[in-house]
């Protein structure tokens, strides 16, 4: 058997082992690390199992978001609920009933007197309730393309 013998980096004192230029042995962890066939091994399927899981970790961590979501709108439709079922109680009082009538349709009971107040231009004030139901936007619903060319061709056939 050969006797090895140490290769030597240009530039250096040869140094035993893993001694400084001082002589002080360094540990371990702080010597170069040698690039092994382990190594590569271990490295290429850290790699490899990163790849494979970034995926199922993406859906699951969208999967989390979506939930979390569906959560804060059932509350939100909890809470709705429970606001519909309150108006709902309200609305089965007689006395409820009679009192939003009297309001907002302008009823009256037998031996009461109806005031209308007029502003300045001599046009009746509205309620209270009928200028709050204006401020309710109402979704108007675009007719079909067909029924607008019909109308378009007729309003032309009309004009001429």
């Amino acid at each position: 058997m050969a006797a090895r013998t140490p290769t030597r980096v240009a530039g250096r004192p040869r140094q035993a082992g893993g001694a400084s230029p001082t002589g002080r042995r360094w540990p371990a962890w702080v010597r170069a690390p040698k690039l092994t066939g382990r190594r590569m091994m271990v490295a290429a399927m850290a790699l490899f199992l990163v790849v494979v899981l970034a995926s199922p970790f993406q859906t699951y961590l969208s999967r989390r978001a979506s939930v979390a979501d569906s959560e804060r709108q059932q509350r939100q439709l909890n809470a709705q609920l429970a606001e519909l079922r309150q108006q709902s109680e309200q609305w089965q009082d007689p006395a409820f009933v009679a009192r939003q009538a009297r309001i907002r349709l302008q009823y009256i009971r037998p031996g009461d007197t109806l005031y209308t107040v007029l502003d300045a231009h001599g046009n009746p004030l509205e309620p209270p309730a009928a200028a709050a139901a204006e401020k309710i936007t109402r979704v108007d619903h675009r007719p079909s393309w067909n029924t607008v060319l019909w109308t378009s061709v007729h309003d032309t056939d009309t004009s001429q």
